[in-house]
């Protein structure tokens, strides 16, 4: 298909395949669509990973940050994917099967809208059950399963607007709407459907003309029906079905409506949701029996084996996903890091991915390079804290804890990269501007060398002589300062060179050092215990009989 820019920038100009499906010959709505995909196109045009290499791993830490970021829009496809691919196509073809346009059922749908828009009603009343309204489905399942990220994915495989210059209409294979957190009134129903197609069709100017708030609701249903059958909408996704639950007393009113539209135009429903939505769509036996009737069935967490020679779902997923490590050691999968990432993720794919790209931001910031189990732990327990309890309940399948958590919600993955960031930024920061005067100049540094076991005294000596020195040019090298001053010096041969600098090498000893009795020994010539002795070094024998 080819764009189409003079009578819609959105659309493209209808290139006509013939079927070799009966039902779906000479049908200019169906043959406009693109060619039946088997297993393996569907799964290669659906297959979405970053373009990897392994020379990448070599980039800097800022490069190599946002490479594990587009982890984020992947897509491993897996049998669910294709069955659902196929599912949804299916539902488009056959929904068209008895829509052609510029025919006589075509016209009368028309006139049973004028009909029911003379009687203030959205549909017409005398609506009849046929075979067009089994077709509507449901795809049900917990969040951060991948439900809408994969639909969208496959509903982009399709034109959505296609104009038909022979036909002189705008095709419009799908719309997609969302109902809000708050429930969906029968008005707001129809104003999700009317700016939609005011986008796709920008020089209809629809919701300013049909949009208007004074109309009653059954005025804007009809307005926005009529206008889905103007444009031979091929499917109308009704996503986040479950918050109908909060929509009171109008919730069987609006299931109804959809009921009516989809037996009324002839268009096909894919409602989308968690499983909450199951008691919504339970409420009426129509959406009820419509929704497991076209063999999309529930999505689940991924499924595992346990084995990575014998892989199930979880399997294929981390195996495919676990190579791409931006870092400089790489460590291949092995079953118990697999049973960890499902442990804490428990299959669902939002959260394994999240988890993955948290654990590799970290590895990279903080320079260990290197994915261990305990570096998955470390990150798991600090930055997904929100989302404990929930996977909590999901593990233990505990049904009343479950219904507190009905809809896990994963943290937000730019919330995960902040947070990583602002930690590591911070050392970075506090290492660069920590300089000789600054007030956390001594005391940084003398907390390190007390860590170290060293007495509080000397350590607070020891740090300022680094400071008075001036030799660090800030935080990181004062530490390295301190550090070297309370290393034993390196033994030397007693050359008369070597023992001026062993002298040398003294004064800068610490003040309670032993080693400064031997040159203190040396140079007055008295023995070195007498020195140690002065020093304070020499304990009392009596009082260590004493104790004995």
């Amino acid at each position: 298909m080819h764009a189409h820019s003079n009578i819609n920038p959105n659309a493209v100009t209808a290139v006509y395949t013939q079927s070799r499906i009966p039902r779906y010959k000479d049908n200019a709505l169906i043959e406009a669509l693109p060619p039946l995909l088997d297993y393996e196109s569907l799964g290669v045009d659906l297959f979405d990973l970053p373009e990897f290499d392994s020379v990448q791993r070599t980039w800097p830490a800022h490069e190599r940050i946002h490479m594990v970021s587009e982890l984020l829009d992947s897509m491993v496809v897996l049998n669910r994917h294709v069955h659902l691919g196929w599912a949804v196509d299916m539902l488009v073809r056959q929904g068209y099967v008895a829509r052609v346009p510029r025919t006589a059922s075509h016209t009368r749908t028309y006139q049973k809208l004028y009909e029911a828009r003379k009687a203030n009603a959205p549909f017409s009343v005398r609506t009849k059950q046929n075979a067009t309204a089994q077709l509507s489905s449901a795809l049900l399942g917990v969040s951060g399963v991948g439900k809408t990220s994969s639909l969208k994915r496959i509903l982009n495989l399709y034109p959505q607007v296609i104009y038909h210059p022979d036909l002189d209409i705008t095709q419009i294979t799908y719309l997609h709407i969302e109902a809000p957190h708050d429930g969906v009134s029968t008005k707001g129903l129809a104003f999700s459907i009317l700016r939609e197609l005011d986008r796709l069709i920008p020089d209809g100017n629809y919701y300013e003309r049909f949009g208007k708030k004074s109309y009653s609701a059954e005025t804007l249903l009809n307005h926005a029906a009529r206008l889905m059958h103007t444009h031979c909408v091929g499917l109308l996704v009704a996503d986040e079905i479950q918050n109908l639950k909060n929509g009171g007393k109008s919730m069987e009113k609006m299931m109804a409506l959809l009921v009516s539209a989809s037996n009324e135009l002839g268009v096909p429903i894919l409602f989308v949701g968690t499983n909450r939505a199951a008691n919504v769509l339970g409420l009426d036996a129509s959406p009820a029996r419509r929704s497991v009737g076209n063999a999309i069935y529930n999505w689940t967490a991924l499924q595992r084996s346990s084995d990575l020679k014998k892989p199930d779902e979880w399997e294929d997923f981390i195996s495919t996903v676990w190579p791409f490590q931006w870092l400089h050691n790489p460590v291949p999968l092995t079953q118990s890091l697999s049973d960890l990432m499902f442990h804490h993720s428990q299959g669902i794919t939002d959260i394994a991915v999240k988890l993955f790209a948290s654990v590799q931001w970290q590895c990279i910031l903080d320079q260990s390079e290197t994915i261990t189990a305990q570096v998955i732990e470390q990150v798991w327990k600090r930055d997904f804290e929100l989302i404990h309890t929930m996977m909590d309940a999901y593990r233990l399948n505990d049904p009343e804890a479950l219904d507190k958590y009905h809809d896990i919600a994963p943290l937000k993955s730019e919330k995960l990269l902040d947070n990583a960031l602002n930690r590591y930024e911070g050392v970075r920061v506090r290492e660069k501007f920590v300089r000789p005067g600054h007030r956390d100049f001594v005391p940084t540094i003398t907390a390190t060398l007390k860590a170290m076991g060293i007495d509080a005294e000397l350590a607070s000596q020891i740090a300022s002589s680094v400071e008075t020195d001036g030799k660090a040019k800030n935080l990181l090298d004062g530490t390295q300062a301190a550090l070297d001053k309370v290393k034993p010096p390196k033994k030397t041969k007693a050359t008369k060179e070597g023992a001026a600098d062993q002298r040398k090498s003294a004064a800068e000893l610490p003040p309670d050092d032993y080693r400064n009795a031997i040159a203190a020994a040396r140079d007055g010539k008295t023995t070195v215990f007498a020195q140690l002795d002065a020093m304070g070094h020499v304990c009392d024998l009596d009082e260590l009989l004493e104790l004995s």
